[in-house]
């Protein structure tokens, strides 16, 4: 599950509640919540010095101390609905020793990661002696910006699709920091130049509604 001789660990923050879906890292995927089949992404991947969740819930604390990672208890002005992954991070960074360089994040509501990804996403930010990377999907249709009642393309001159310049967007699956980065602001995200690591569409999809979380379950079956 661990190595020691990583300097890499994992973060994993669930908070308790969420706006827009009930419980949602509780939901389940044949039979596993959100939460335990991140942690095993994470055991299984064999990477980490240490995997750590952060999370107000006992319910959700339980489960992760049911799979042997260290869990930390939020406190309240971290598990407010506006409350940032930049200050959760921060609170336990503060908390644990300082004996890694790295910091993985794995967000919850990625169900369809897969182990080889996290490996490759580590080794691609440790060759590059990055300091900061996150997953990103790419696409070719025309975009707008949104509008109530008008579509109108950012891009002003129609092009084939085959020649198109693609886009990309942050997905969500996976982001890496190193340690001295952070702590020297306590901010996950840089202001410009942030570097990214390109993963599959559909590996990377990213629970916001029920609908999400039907299609995942959809998905799971297939990939």
């Amino acid at each position: 599950m661990y190595n020691k001789k990583s300097k890499t660990i994992c973060f994993i923050p669930a908070r308790g509640r969420s706006n827009r879906i009930l419980n949602k890292n509780l939901k389940k995927i044949n039979n596993r919540t959100l939460i335990e089949i991140t942690i095993n992404q994470a055991k299984k991947s064999g990477v980490f010095r240490d995997i750590i969740l952060s999370s107000d819930s006992k319910k959700i604390l339980s489960i992760g101390k049911k799979l042997k990672i260290n869990c930390l208890k939020r406190t309240q002005r971290n598990s407010k609905d506006n409350s940032t992954t930049d200050s959760a991070l921060k609170e336990t960074v503060l908390k644990i020793k300082n004996d890694y360089e790295n910091i993985i994040i794995l967000q919850v509501t990625s169900p369809l990661r897969k182990i080889g990804t996290i490996k490759k996403f580590i080794n691609f930010c440790k060759s590059k002696k990055l300091d900061h990377c996150l997953t990103v999907s790419k696409f070719t249709d025309n975009l707008s910006y949104f509008d109530k009642y008008y579509f109108n393309s950012l891009i002003k001159k129609r092009q084939r699709s085959q020649i198109k310049k693609p886009f990309i967007y942050e997905n969500g699956l996976i982001y890496f920091i190193s340690r001295k980065s952070f702590v020297n602001d306590f901010k996950i995200f840089p202001k410009k130049n942030w570097n990214y690591f390109l993963t599959n569409k559909y590996e990377s999809l990213d629970i916001n509604d029920l609908q999400d979380f039907k299609v995942c379950k959809l998905l799971n079956k297939k990939i």
